[in-house]
C-alpha cells in the first residue's frame, strides 16, 4: 500500500547549491512498512525513526537520512544517491533483487551502526562505508566496488571475489571464505583522496538542520575515526577463482 493513502504528506521544496530540491520528512516508527522510499530519484529524504524490510530498494538518487535502524534488505538494487544510516542495519543489505545478477550498482552508503550477515552480495559498484561491526559472509561472489570496515568483520568474507576493494582499518581475526595472495607492503596514493571525500560527505550530512543532536555526534565521532593514512598491507584473490579482488589492511 502506498504511504500517502495512510497518511498525509507534505513535501516542501526548498533553494539548495543545485537549484531548487524536493525534501521528505518523515517522523515515527516505521519499521513494519516494507519497501519504504523505494526508487527513491533526487531530493533529500530525512526519517526521524527506524524503517522496515526492503528500505530505499533501488534507490536511483537523491539523499536519504535515517536516524534510526533499518530491517532486512535493505538497499537491494541502489544504483546511484547517498544514504546515512544511523543504527544498524540488518542482513542481506544491498543484495540482488530476484531474477537479478548484481547487487549493489553504484552510489555511497554510509551505515553508523552495525551490520548484519551476507551484505554486499553479487556488489557490482558503489562504495559503503561501516562504523560498526560486519556479520558474517560480507561480499560474496564479488564483482566490484569498495566496501570500508571501520571494525570487526565476521567469518567467511569475500569468497568468490572477482573484484572489488575491501578496506580494513583493522586486521580481521576471522576466517575468510577466498584465498589470497601473501600481504605485501604498498602506499597507495588514491587513498588520501578517498579518505578526504568521505569527510567531506560526512560534513555535508552533518550541517543538515534535520538530523538530531545523536546523530549528529555519530557523524562527527565518524569524522574523527576515518584514517589518514596511505599505508596499507594489500592482499589479492579470490585466488580460487582467478580473481584480482584486494584486500588493504590500514597501517597507522
Amino acid at each position: 500500500m502506498r504511504l500517502d493513502r495512510l497518511f498525509a504528506i507534505q513535501t516542501n521544496v526548498i533553494s539548495g547549491a543545485s537549484g531548487l530540491e524536493n525534501r521528505l520528512d518523515l517522523r515515527g516508527d516505521f519499521s513494519r512498512f516494507k519497501n519504504l522510499c523505494s526508487k527513491t530519484r533526487s531530493g533529500i529524504t530525512t526519517i526521524q525513526g527506524s524503517v522496515g524490510d526492503r528500505f530505499a530498494s533501488s534507490q536511483q538518487g537523491g539523499v536519504i537520512l535515517v536516524d534510526g535502524s533499518a530491517g532486512a534488505e535493505a538497499l537491494v538494487d541502489k544504483q546511484e544517491g547517498l544514504c546515512v544510516i544511523r543504527g544498524d542495519v540488518s542482513g542481506g543489505f544491498g543484495a540482488p533483487l530476484p531474477g537479478k545478477l548484481q547487487g549493489l550498482q553504484g552510489g555511497e552508503t554510509i551505515i553508523l551502526g552495525n551490520l548484519g550477515d551476507r551484505a554486499c552480495y553479487r556488489m557490482r559498484r558503489g562504495t559503503v562505508l561501516v562504523a560498526g561491526d560486519i556479520g558474517e559472509y560480507l561480499a560474496h561472489q564479488w564483482i566490484a566496488g569498495t566496501v570500508i570496515a571501520m571494525q570487526s568483520i565476521g567469518s567467511y568474507w569475500a569468497a568468490n571475489m572477482r573484484r572489488g576493494s575491501l578496506i580494513l582499518d583493522c586486521v580481521p581475526d576471522t576466517l575468510s571464505g577466498a584465498t589470497f595472495s601473501r600481504p605485501r607492503a604498498l602506499e597507495l596514493s588514491f587513498l588520501p583522496i578517498l579518505w578526504n571525500h568521505l569527510r567531506g560527505v560526512l560534513m555535508q550530512v552533518s550541517e543538515s538542520s534535520e538530523i538530531s543532536e545523536g546523530f549528529l555526534a555519530k557523524i562527527v565521532a565518524l569524522i574523527e575515526a576515518i584514517p589518514s593514512s596511505r599505508r596499507v598491507l594489500r592482499r589479492v584473490g579470490d585466488r580460487e577463482c582467478e580473481g584480482q579482488g584486494e584486500v588493504l589492511i590500514v597501517q597507522k
